[in-house]
């Protein structure tokens, strides 16, 4: 289902979440994007749903941080790639 981010009247937001996996596994930190949401607030929750989730319940330290960026969206028509054509059993 599509869902309406008000990106046609100005600022989007997203979540950017720099995370480390468990030192176990490596310790490599990653950074993912979520978004683009229609208010900061959003965004915001995401932030505070990953720091709230990767915190260590015993030294009550997250292995997630994160910000809220802001940006705008420009639309342009799609044009598909073309298709390439198939040589099946050509001349010989």
């Amino acid at each position: 289902m599509a869902r309406n981010i008000k990106a046609d009247h100005g600022a989007v937001y997203r979540a950017v979440i720099t995370w480390t996996e468990v030192p176990e596994k490596g310790g490599t930190p990653h950074t993912e994007y979520e978004g683009p949401y229609g208010e900061p607030g959003a965004a915001q929750g995401r932030v505070t749903f990953w720091e709230n989730h990767l915190r260590d319940a015993d030294t009550e330290e997250t292995r997630a941080t994160g910000r809220v960026e802001e940006g705008t969206i420009t639309w342009q028509p799609y044009a598909p790639p073309a298709k390439k054509r198939s040589r099946k059993g050509g001349r010989a």
